[in-house]
């Protein structure tokens, strides 16, 4: 191969290297800019692909012709920014002179390779130090020759990482200024422009920095608040109580831990969400206190305090029942309330506000906000055709859907609260279609502000 047809064909490699750069880099931009300011790097990286060399070794210091192979590497993660790199290379080129020989090279390499993960975009540097094998050649030294020779190598340069997700990413390229010592009867010196693109499959860890969007790195918030709900306030011994915690800021956004600790009961479960068993416990009130905090800066936390009830089954049912079917407050008022504040139903399984549902939620919101005096409490509820604590699940669901929806038409969340009953009280007891649609609601229980 002439010093003409590798030059073209390095040239070639290296627009390869830029298309390939820029369309990864374009894929990238339609996502939402990521910044991978707290790391959680892989623990290994193991990496193949095309290698191209454009080599002077041997016979001579020339630059003359150019080598096609590949590569495949591994890298030990010691921190976010620096692992320790090892790659096997391997190339071959026919004739590479004028005596016609052919040239296989081979080299094991290692060393530090330092990176700068930006979730998206990886750049790195490295230096490696190792051994490099010629063979099927001719290499003289001295008076005599052979048809294979080792010697010393470096390599040093950089690249960069284009990753595809948290597993694999794209290895755009590597460029690196490749030294070897083999005998070429000139100098035995040779300094050569080495090439690599591949891919990268990551071990461990999510493969790069935490992709949380700049937007919230930038701006913490300034204090975070906690309030805790549960959906089953009164319960006979035994029975299950669901507590949930909700935060000013999104969880989506940031890393928050949660604690939770109860004067009594069992606590099951972490994160926002907790039931507490409440099993063997003797009638009372109970507390369930909860501290939430964000993972990146712990100082910034709140605390919320939540109530329960253990009663004995019979008092549990009369109680729960009163609360359920509680009627406006007496008086001239009690018809145009109930005109007006409808209960919302759901199909089955769903918590989506159907259209009609959504038209009541208005006319609801419309009310409520011309009567500022009424607090609400908004409870769930969900056919038999599901295990209890789902249907619990559920129809807390629908509870909070609702609220929403007023919320959004104007009405202040501090005069709304959420319950559910799940399947456990149930409007209709029939085995029909028609009977289910009415257990799948939201219903609305209204009191008047005592202040």
């Amino acid at each position: 191969m002439t010093g003409i047809d590798g030059r073209s064909e390095m040239k070639r490699a290296l627009a390869i290297s830029f298309v390939l750069t820029v369309l990864a880099g374009g894929a990238s931009a339609q996502q939402t800019v990521f910044d991978g300011g707290t790391a959680d790097p892989s623990r290994f990286d193991l990496s193949a692909g095309y290698n191209l060399v454009n080599a002077n070794a041997p016979p001579g210091d020339c630059g003359c012709f150019t080598m096609n192979g590949g590569f495949v590497g591994g890298q030990l993660n010691l921190s976010p920014w620096l692992g320790v790199a090892g790659e096997i290379t391997a190339g071959h080129a026919n004739s590479i002179s004028s005596l016609g020989q052919n040239l296989t090279l081979t080299t094991f390499t290692a060393g530090p390779r330092i990176s700068w993960p930006r979730y998206r975009v990886v750049p790195f540097g490295e230096f490696l130090l190792g051994g490099a094998h010629g063979g099927g050649s001719y290499f003289p030294s001295g008076s005599s020759s052979s048809t294979s020779a080792t010697s010393f190598t470096y390599a040093t340069g950089g690249g960069l990482d284009l990753n595809l997700n948290q597993r694999f990413a794209l290895r755009a390229f590597d460029a690196k200024l490749l030294h070897t010592s083999l005998p070429n009867g000139v100098n035995s010196t040779q300094r050569q422009l080495q090439i690599s693109a591949g891919m990268v499959v990551r071990f461990g860890g999510t493969g790069g920095g935490t992709p949380a969007p700049v937007s919230a790195l930038s701006r913490q918030p300034r204090r975070l608040s906690l309030s805790c709900s549960t959906s089953n306030q009164i319960v006979a011994s035994g029975r299950p109580v669901h507590v949930t915690g909700e935060t000013s800021v999104d969880p989506d956004l940031y890393t928050i831990n949660y604690n939770w600790i109860t004067t009594g009961g069992v606590i099951h479960g972490d994160g926002s969400a907790i039931t507490i068993d409440t099993s063997n416990l003797k009638p009372g009130t109970y507390e369930v206190n909860g501290r939430a905090a964000l993972s990146t800066n712990p100082s910034n936390s709140s605390s919320c305090k939540v109530t329960f009830q253990v009663t004995t089954a019979g008092e549990a049912q009369d109680q729960t029942l009163s609360t359920k079917f509680s009627a406006p407050p007496g008086g001239s008022e009690d018809d145009t309330l109930r005109d007006h504040l409808r209960d919302l139903f759901f199909n089955y399984d769903q918590s989506d506000l159907r259209p009609e549902a959504m038209t009541s939620a208005a006319t609801d919101a419309a009310y409520l906000v011309s009567h500022p005096e009424l607090k609400i409490t908004i409870a769930g509820y969900a056919d038999e055709r599901g295990s209890a604590e789902y249907d619990l699940a559920l129809g807390m669901q629908r509870a909070a859907v609702t609220r929403d929806a007023l919320i959004s038409a104007g009405v202040a969340a501090s005069r709304i609260k959420v319950i559910s009953y799940g399947k456990e009280l149930s409007f209709c007891a029939e085995d029909t279609e028609s009977c289910y649609q009415q257990n799948r609601r939201a219903q609305f229980v209204v009191e008047k502000d005592s202040n």
